[in-house]
Formats: structure tokens, C-alpha cells, sequence
């Protein structure tokens, strides 16, 4: 087994058609197609099912396509560690990280964490939730930074700190009020959410504010993620429910007012990672990324519910 072996294969496993396979990887295909055979060979085991012009994975084929994966991204990060180790750096660190934290957490955590290890390249990918949940089961990141915590047994996470809820409103609209807003008068307003299909976690406990009241809301736009939503408030199109740390972002054209409701709710935020992982940068990043949940909790003691990292 080698290499170009599981690219191809791989190639195959994601068209499920040979001719497609052959040109995504730029070779003819009775050459791919012995490729594959004499994968199968060595394994002792079909991979895929071939009726007439149908193709499908066999349950070994299944199997083999998540540690493919996770080879050939080990592969690219090895090489990735060698030219940046070519251009003087020591070490490496793959990081993925929701929209959000990209402004308002990680930039202060990357300065400690350079403090803690020097001539450490970081890698840096904005990624959805469910996007990183499938990057650091295939080995693309080696650590996260998501909403809530991610209920899988292959990855761990850690709870960084819950932040109030606030309504974000265009300025000036007749939404732009002083006081708290409730859920019942949230219920009439016209509310921006984020999609189930990109974050149900969060989408879920959103939602679930309504549902706790037996109200309904009144959802006029859906948008995959935060962002997204405050961009649409700013351009009066509604109002929406975000973590409390948005406000440090400072969008133009929005402000935000307090939500009341239930004692403890609010969002989580947290540190995810491949519970095999043993990186020597990793706990070099937890150490950072503690140190500067802290520093944000003390700074801005508003926005939190309480303090939760270690």
C-alpha cells in the first residue's frame, strides 16, 4: 500500500464512478483501475462493487476511506511542518475556528501562545461547527474552537467560559431601545437565525428560548452563521440572539440590548481536539487560550455568566 494507492482510491470512493476518479487525479483509468485492484489484492478484500455502471463502497471500503484520510493529511502536514521549519520556524499547529472567535478571541491568544513557544507557525481555518468536527476526525486540524461542546468519542472538548445573550438591532430602527428585551416581545420581532443544518447545537438553545415560554418565533431570515445575521441587522432586515462578545466587534449600524432570561443560559464556548492527539504545541495553546478567557472575563465582566476555564 502506498500513497498515490489511497489517493486514488480516494478519488474513487468520493466520485463512485472510475472515469470521473481517473480525470480528478489526471491519469487514464485502466491505470487507476489496476491501482485499485491490486489495493484490494493486498488487502485480501474487495473495496468497492462494480455493477455494470453503478459503484459502490463495500463496508471495508467504508472503513478504509476515514484512515485514508487521515493519512494522507498526515502526510500534508508533515510536509507543511517540514517547509515551515525550512523557513525557521520550530513547530507547527493547524487551528480551526468559528467566524466569531476569529475577531474577538483569537487574536490576543495567539500573542500569549507565542510567548509560550516561539517559532510556532500557526495554521488558521475559518470553519463552521460541523466543519471542524469532520477536520479533526481526519487529522486537517489538531484543535477547534467551537459553540457548545461536541458529544463525540473521539473528540474532546473543554469549556472555556458562557457569555450572556443579547439582542442585536439595526441602529435607530424602533427595535433600537433602552432596557432589556424580553422573549414574548422578541416573539413579534422580525428574528435573523442561524440554520440547524450549520450549528444545530446553537440554533437548537436559541430556539429552545422560545420554546421554554410555549412561544413561537417569528423567523424571517435563516443564515449559517453569526456574522452572516449581524450584517443582515445592520441592514435592517431584523434583529437577532448572539453571544454577548459580539458587542466587541463593534459592527456599524447595530447596537445591542440585553435579553432577559432564565438564570445560567447563555452560550459556551470551548476548546475541541482529537482525543489521540498528542501534539507537543496543544497544551501550549490550552495554556494560552485559558489564560486569555480569563483576561476577557476580567476585562468584561458584563458579557460573561461566570468563570468556567480552569
Amino acid at each position: 500500500m502506498n500513497m498515490r494507492q489511497l489517493q486514488y482510491f480516494l478519488a474513487v470512493a468520493q466520485e463512485l464512478n472510475f472515469t470521473r476518479a481517473a480525470e480528478r487525479v489526471n491519469i487514464a483509468q485502466p491505470p487507476l483501475s489496476q491501482q485499485i485492484i491490486a489495493l484490494e489484492e493486498e488487502l485480501g478484500t474487495p473495496l468497492f462493487t462494480r455493477e455494470k455502471r453503478k459503484v459502490k463502497l463495500t463496508p471495508a471500503g467504508a472503513v478504509l476511506v476515514e484512515h485514508a484520510k487521515r493519512v494522507l493529511n498526515a502526510a500534508e502536514a508533515a510536509v507543511a511542518a517540514v517547509r515551515a521549519g525550512d523557513r525557521g520556524a520550530q513547530a507547527t499547529l493547524t487551528v480551526g475556528a468559528i467566524y466569531s472567535s476569529i475577531y474577538s478571541f483569537l487574536p490576543a491568544t495567539l500573542r500569549i501562545f507565542n510567548t509560550i513557544v516561539p517559532n510556532t507557525e500557526v495554521s488558521l481555518q475559518e470553519m463552521t461547527i460541523s466543519q471542524q468536527i469532520t477536520a479533526l476526525k481526519e487529522g486537517i486540524i489538531e484543535v477547534g474552537l467551537v459553540r457548545g461542546r461536541i458529544h463525540d468519542r473521539d473528540i474532546a472538548t473543554e469549556l472555556l467560559y458562557r457569555e450572556l445573550f443579547v439582542v442585536a438591532v439595526p441602529e435607530g430602527s424602533q427595535y433600537d431601545q433602552v432596557g432589556e428585551v424580553t422573549i414574548e416581545e422578541l416573539s413579534y420581532c422580525p428574528l435573523i437565525a442561524v440554520s440547524r443544518g450549520t450549528a444545530s447545537g446553537y440554533s437548537d438553545r436559541i430556539l429552545d428560548l422560545f420554546e421554554d415560554d410555549d412561544l413561537q418565533p417569528r423567523i424571517v431570515n435563516e443564515v449559517k452563521d453569526m456574522h452572516t445575521s449581524v450584517c443582515l441587522v445592520s441592514a435592517g432586515m431584523g434583529v437577532s440572539i448572539v453571544p454577548a462578545i459580539m458587542q466587541l466587534m463593534q459592527s456599524q449600524g447595530v447596537v445591542y440590548r440585553p435579553l432577559r432570561v432564565r438564570k445560567g443560559t447563555g452560550a459556551s464556548f470551548s476548546l475541541a481536539w482529537r482525543k489521540n492527539n498528542e501534539s507537543p504545541q496543544l497544551e501550549s495553546f490550552f495554556e494560552a487560550a485559558r489564560a486569555n478567557a480569563n483576561e476577557l472575563m476580567s476585562n468584561h465582566p458584563q458579557l460573561f455568566l461566570h468563570k468556567v476555564g480552569k
